[in-house]
Protein backbone atom coordinates (compact mmCIF):
# COMPACT_ATOMS: atom_id res chain seq x y z
CA UNK A 1 0.00 0.00 0.00
CA UNK A 2 1.25 3.38 -1.08
CA UNK A 3 2.55 6.11 2.21
CA UNK A 4 2.35 3.05 4.44
CA UNK A 5 5.58 1.51 6.12
CA UNK A 6 5.40 -2.10 5.74
CA UNK A 7 5.56 -3.65 9.21
CA UNK A 8 7.54 -7.61 9.36
CA UNK A 9 6.42 -9.42 12.04
CA UNK A 10 8.96 -11.89 13.49
CA UNK A 11 8.96 -14.03 16.71
CA UNK A 12 10.91 -12.38 19.39
CA UNK A 13 13.25 -14.16 21.13
CA UNK A 14 15.12 -12.57 24.10
CA UNK A 15 17.37 -14.97 24.84
CA UNK A 16 20.82 -14.22 25.29
CA UNK A 17 24.10 -15.14 24.93
CA UNK A 18 27.38 -13.52 26.90
CA UNK A 19 30.95 -13.79 25.88
CA UNK A 20 33.90 -13.04 28.62
CA UNK A 21 37.38 -12.92 26.99
CA UNK A 22 41.15 -11.52 27.47
CA UNK A 23 44.15 -11.69 25.42
CA UNK A 24 47.97 -11.83 26.47
CA UNK A 25 50.37 -9.62 25.74
CA UNK A 26 51.82 -12.51 23.65
CA UNK A 27 48.51 -12.83 21.47
CA UNK A 28 47.44 -15.26 23.67
CA UNK A 29 43.38 -15.74 23.20
CA UNK A 30 40.91 -16.83 25.77
CA UNK A 31 37.26 -16.87 26.18
CA UNK A 32 34.14 -18.38 27.68
CA UNK A 33 30.50 -18.03 26.35
CA UNK A 34 27.30 -18.56 28.25
CA UNK A 35 23.40 -17.95 28.28
CA UNK A 36 22.62 -14.80 30.07
CA UNK A 37 24.31 -12.34 31.36
CA UNK A 38 27.59 -12.26 32.58
CA UNK A 39 27.45 -11.95 36.48
CA UNK A 40 30.28 -11.51 39.07
CA UNK A 41 30.56 -14.79 40.02
CA UNK A 42 31.17 -15.60 36.40
CA UNK A 43 34.11 -13.30 35.92
CA UNK A 44 35.50 -14.89 39.23
CA UNK A 45 35.32 -18.13 37.07
CA UNK A 46 37.19 -16.15 34.68
CA UNK A 47 39.70 -14.97 36.37
CA UNK A 48 40.55 -18.30 37.99
CA UNK A 49 40.50 -19.91 34.12
CA UNK A 50 43.22 -17.38 33.32
CA UNK A 51 45.03 -18.04 36.15
CA UNK A 52 45.40 -21.01 35.29
CA UNK A 53 46.38 -21.07 31.74
CA UNK A 54 49.03 -18.04 31.47
CA UNK A 55 51.85 -18.38 33.52
CA UNK A 56 53.79 -15.70 35.27
CA UNK A 57 52.16 -12.43 36.70
CA UNK A 58 48.58 -11.69 35.39
CA UNK A 59 48.26 -7.80 34.96
CA UNK A 60 44.03 -7.24 33.68
CA UNK A 61 43.49 -4.37 31.83
CA UNK A 62 39.06 -4.08 32.12
CA UNK A 63 36.55 -1.32 31.46
CA UNK A 64 34.77 0.18 34.69
CA UNK A 65 31.91 -2.04 33.80
CA UNK A 66 30.31 -2.53 37.49
CA UNK A 67 30.85 -6.42 37.89
CA UNK A 68 34.33 -5.53 37.32
CA UNK A 69 34.84 -3.63 40.17
CA UNK A 70 32.52 -5.68 42.88
CA UNK A 71 33.16 -6.17 46.26
CA UNK A 72 34.23 -10.02 45.39
CA UNK A 73 36.09 -9.26 42.41
CA UNK A 74 38.28 -6.92 45.06
CA UNK A 75 38.54 -9.58 47.87
CA UNK A 76 39.51 -12.10 45.14
CA UNK A 77 42.38 -10.30 43.38
CA UNK A 78 43.29 -9.60 47.05
CA UNK A 79 44.04 -13.54 48.25
CA UNK A 80 45.89 -14.03 44.32
CA UNK A 81 49.61 -12.65 44.63
CA UNK A 82 50.01 -12.91 40.36
CA UNK A 83 47.06 -11.17 39.83
CA UNK A 84 46.60 -7.19 40.12
CA UNK A 85 43.97 -4.93 38.04
CA UNK A 86 44.28 -1.98 36.09
CA UNK A 87 41.07 -0.16 34.85
CA UNK A 88 40.61 2.14 31.81
CA UNK A 89 38.81 5.16 31.52
CA UNK A 90 35.25 5.16 31.38
CA UNK A 91 33.51 5.07 28.20
CA UNK A 92 37.04 4.15 26.05
CA UNK A 93 35.95 1.05 24.37
CA UNK A 94 38.81 2.64 21.45
CA UNK A 95 41.66 1.68 24.12
CA UNK A 96 40.07 -2.09 24.77
CA UNK A 97 41.92 -4.49 22.42
CA UNK A 98 38.89 -7.21 23.13
CA UNK A 99 37.04 -4.84 21.37
CA UNK A 100 37.94 -5.03 18.37
CA UNK A 101 38.07 -9.10 18.46
CA UNK A 102 34.52 -8.89 19.28
CA UNK A 103 33.72 -6.57 16.07
CA UNK A 104 36.09 -8.91 14.08
CA UNK A 105 33.76 -11.74 15.06
CA UNK A 106 30.64 -9.56 14.39
CA UNK A 107 31.51 -8.38 11.04
CA UNK A 108 34.07 -11.31 9.38
CA UNK A 109 32.51 -14.68 11.30
CA UNK A 110 29.06 -13.46 12.17
CA UNK A 111 28.55 -10.87 9.51
CA UNK A 112 26.09 -12.70 6.80
CA UNK A 113 25.12 -15.38 9.45
CA UNK A 114 21.55 -14.83 10.86
CA UNK A 115 21.01 -17.48 13.86
CA UNK A 116 17.17 -18.73 14.54
CA UNK A 117 18.55 -19.75 18.17
CA UNK A 118 20.66 -19.25 20.54
CA UNK A 119 21.32 -22.63 20.10
CA UNK A 120 21.79 -22.48 16.73
CA UNK A 121 24.59 -19.56 17.53
CA UNK A 122 26.54 -20.71 20.33
CA UNK A 123 26.95 -23.71 17.74
CA UNK A 124 28.27 -21.57 15.57
CA UNK A 125 30.43 -19.13 17.81
CA UNK A 126 33.57 -21.89 18.59
CA UNK A 127 34.73 -21.99 15.03
CA UNK A 128 34.37 -18.05 15.18
CA UNK A 129 36.88 -18.13 18.63
CA UNK A 130 39.03 -20.82 17.02
CA UNK A 131 39.44 -18.68 13.59
CA UNK A 132 40.39 -15.92 16.25
CA UNK A 133 43.34 -18.24 17.81
CA UNK A 134 44.45 -19.02 14.13
CA UNK A 135 44.84 -16.29 12.19
CA UNK A 136 47.16 -14.66 15.22
CA UNK A 137 44.83 -11.86 15.10
CA UNK A 138 44.69 -10.38 18.84
CA UNK A 139 48.71 -10.10 18.63
CA UNK A 140 48.20 -7.93 15.68
CA UNK A 141 45.15 -5.88 17.92
CA UNK A 142 47.84 -5.59 20.67
CA UNK A 143 50.30 -4.04 18.25
CA UNK A 144 47.57 -1.24 17.13
CA UNK A 145 46.26 -0.14 20.44
CA UNK A 146 47.79 2.55 22.36
CA UNK A 147 46.78 2.78 26.15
Amino acid sequence: MRGKTPIVRLPASWHKLSTIGAITSRGQFLQHTQSGSVKTPDVLRFFVHLLNHVAGEVVLVLDNAAIHRSKAVSAFVETQQRLSLMYLPPHSPEFNPIEKVWAYVKRNVLGNFCARTTKELKTRLPSGWQHIRSIGLPQHLMTQTRI
